[in-house]
C-alpha cells in the first residue's frame, strides 16, 4: 500500500462520518422538535401528570401567570427568577429546581411551626408534608397537589426518556404552581 492508497482509504472512511454530522448540525432544530414530539407520542403519562397539576392548581385558586416573566439581566435576584430562567432554557431541570425550592419552604415552615420532633431538614419531603397535615395546617386539597408533583418531579428526575416530553408551558404551569405554593408555605408561622 502507497501512500495514495492510504489517503484515498483514510478520506473514504471519514466521509460518512463527516456528512452525518454535518446533517446533525445543519438539522439540529427541527431534529429536536421531531424528537419532543415523537417522546412526547410515547409518554402520554407524563402528560396526564402535568395536568393533574394544573387542574388541582386551578382548583385551589392559584393563579397560573399565561407569559413567563422576562429577565433582563444575567444575575438573578430570588428563586422565582432562577426559575423562570430554567422554564425557557431547559423545562426539566425547571420542574428539579422548582420542586427542590418548594421541598426547603415546606420544610421551613415546619421547622418554623415546631411541628416535627426531629429537624425537618433531615426529614424526607413526605414527612414534612404529613406533618403539617397532622397539625390541620395543609388541606386534603395541598396535600394531594403536593403528592402529584412530587410524582412529576420523581419522574423528570429519573426516567430519562421523560426529558425529552416536557414542553415550557408544562414546566411554566408546574413552576408557577410551586411558585404560588413556596409563598403561601413562607405565611406559615407559629402561634402563640
Amino acid at each position: 500500500m502507497d501512500w495514495l492508497q492510504f489517503i484515498s482509504g483514510l478520506v473514504s472512511s471519514i466521509a460518512w462520518p463527516a456528512v452525518a454530522l454535518t446533517f446533525l448540525f445543519m438539522f439540529r432544530a427541527e431534529l429536536t422538535k421531531i424528537v419532543q414530539r415523537l417522546a412526547h407520542l410515547k409518554y402520554k403519562d407524563l402528560e396526564l401528570d402535568f395536568d393533574k397539576v394544573k387542574q388541582q392548581a386551578e382548583g385551589l385558586h392559584l393563579e397560573v401567570a399565561q407569559e413567563p416573566k422576562i429577565i433582563e439581566s444575567p444575575v438573578f435576584t430570588s428563586l422565582e427568577d432562577q426559575i423562570m430562567d430554567a422554564v425557557d432554557r431547559a423545562p426539566s431541570a425547571a420542574i428539579l429546581l422548582a420542586w427542590s425550592g418548594l421541598e426547603t419552604a415546606i420544610a421551613a415552615a415546619v421547622a418554623r411551626l415546631a411541628i416535627s420532633p426531629d429537624s425537618p431538614s433531615y426529614r424526607s419531603p413526605m414527612h414534612n408534608i404529613e406533618m403539617l397535615s397532622r397539625n390541620g395546617r395543609l388541606s386534603k386539597k395541598h396535600e394531594n397537589l403536593l403528592h402529584v408533583m412530587r410524582v412529576v418531579r420523581n419522574k423528570v428526575a429519573h426516567e430519562q426518556d421523560s426529558m425529552l416530553s416536557i414542553s415550557q408551558d408544562q414546566a411554566l404551569n408546574y413552576a408557577n404552581t410551586a411558585i404560588d405554593l413556596i409563598k403561601h408555605f413562607e405565611g406559615y408561622n407559629r402561634v402563640g
